[in-house]
């Protein structure tokens, strides 16, 4: 078993005592019930994103940090009830300009994981639609990938207007995005306590790679034509 009911009572607990003092004295247990099984995933995760991109960066003591900044927070809770690891490659671009991610979560409501942007830059986006109105094989699978396998479906947030009436309405779901990605959520413990957990999420992660070359040739592309 990846991730147990412990670790999900731990991070209850942690978020509702909000408190430096109960998280430093139970700092051996986020060990154990959060660090450890993330890195066993980003291990297990490793070579089929290397097979995917070599660019992509696997190292498992990459995880979202438990708590958030004090200096943004408005007073709100510091310690989160969410964890995530983001598996992304280093790319020839500003290391401000979004880029596409594999990502697994896990929280005190649910869990998920899938391949997207946290916040697509309008570039990047106007990239992909000239790509899906030219008919680019890169997008054709990437639909095709999503397709079979059903458990996923795109995210983002969209134009209230239709801007692509005359696109196919499979084409127009792709083309009305301001943000895009595709993920996989749920709030069944049986799922996220299940022992095949792990192979589960490695083989439908697996699944997206065309999802993420789809992604990642027009951010490609975009740099490619800069360097002209």
């Amino acid at each position: 078993m990846l991730f147990s009911e412990e670790a999900i009572g731990f991070l209850f607990e942690n978020h509702t005592r909000d408190s430096k003092e109960w998280f430093k004295e139970h700092k051996a247990d986020y060990h154990r019930l959060i660090e450890e099984p993330f890195a066993e995933l980003i291990t297990a995760l490793t070579p089929i994103m290397n097979d995917i991109d070599s660019r992509i960066v696997c190292n498992p003591k990459k995880i979202s940090r438990l708590y958030k900044d004090a200096r943004y927070n408005k007073g709100g809770p510091i310690f989160r009830e969410s964890v995530w690891c983001s598996l992304k490659c280093q790319h020839d671009k500003s290391e401000y300009h979004p880029m596409p991610e594999f990502y697994f979560y896990i929280s005190t409501h649910g869990f998920g994981y899938g391949c997207g942007y946290y916040k697509t830059d309008r570039e990047s986006m106007d990239e992909m639609r000239a790509m899906i109105l030219a008919g680019a094989q890169e997008y054709k699978k990437a639909h095709k990938a999503l397709k079979d396998n059903s458990k996923f479906v795109l995210f983002g947030d969209e134009y209230k207007r239709d801007h692509f009436p005359n696109a196919s309405r499979e084409d127009a779901l792709w083309l009305n995005k301001k943000d895009i990605g595709v993920s996989f959520d749920s709030e069944d413990p049986k799922l996220l306590f299940n022992v095949n957990l792990l192979d589960t999420v490695c083989s439908d992660l697996a699944s997206l790679g065309d999802v993420y070359r789809f992604f990642m040739r027009a951010e490609d592309n975009i740099l490619q034509k800069k360097v002209k």
